[in-house]
């Protein structure tokens, strides 16, 4: 049990880590940033703080959120919030990934960001140890509006760029290609690992604490 936890949760904390790689150098490709991250962008921008902060702020309104609405998480979750954040703003002041100052050099960057979150989320989805804030709050909405979860996706996203740059968060190019490209990445890592999404159970905290207990045997990845 315990061996099969400690497994898991060394998926968790790569894939976290490869994420966090990935959206460094999707601010410092300096064309745009997808939404998430202009929200981000502006808070921190407006109220001084760093993006990680700001990260770590908008994932734990967004789990608050999530449990009054009676939809559960996990340490994933957690994991999610209060290590990405921390960890980017770590990347950023070690200035190991340098700000790009042209389009296509920028692009580029932009482009391998999205890879490794693509990437690292496949290794995050994979220890099955709670799904995403932001993901959570997608299944939230779509079941309390009825609509689809890709409708709420989208409708969010728009909300969430339009409050990001009016507090001074970077919409551009890059905002433009995140839209078109990161979906088709998804898509592509999880075919060509051969990983369905979907029928993987992503496990509460209330779960998995009483699996540790004892209670059940860990499924097997």
């Amino acid at each position: 049990m315990i061996r099969e936890y400690g497994r898991r949760l060394l998926w968790l904390l790569g894939g976290l880590a490869v994420s966090s790689v990935g959206i460094t150098m999707m601010l410092q490709a300096n064309i745009g940033l997808e939404p998430w991250s202009v929200l981000q962008q502006g808070l921190a921008q407006t109220f001084g703080i760093t993006y990680g902060t700001a990260a770590v702020i908008v994932g734990a309104v967004i789990i608050v959120i999530a449990i009054a609405c009676e939809e559960s998480f996990g340490i994933g979750t957690l994991g999610n919030i209060f290590i990405c954040g921390p960890l980017i703003d770590l990347l950023l002041y070690l200035g190991w990934i340098p700000v790009m100052e042209h389009l296509w050099s920028g692009a580029l960057m932009l482009l391998g960001g999205l890879e490794l979150l693509a990437f690292g989320t496949w290794m995050y989805m994979k220890s099955a140890l709670g799904a995403g804030p932001r993901d959570a709050l997608m299944v939230v909405l779509a079941k309390r509006t009825r609509r689809s979860v890709g409708f709420c996706r989208a409708i969010v996203e728009v909300t969430v760029v339009l409050a990001g740059w009016r507090l001074g968060g970077q919409v551009g190019a890059g905002t433009v290609i995140s839209a078109f490209a990161l979906g088709s990445l998804f898509n592509l890592n999880f075919a060509l690992l051969r990983f369905q999404a979907a029928e993987v159970h992503q496990e509460n905290l209330t779960e998995t604490l009483r699996r540790l207990r004892g209670g059940e045997n860990a499924e097997p990845l």
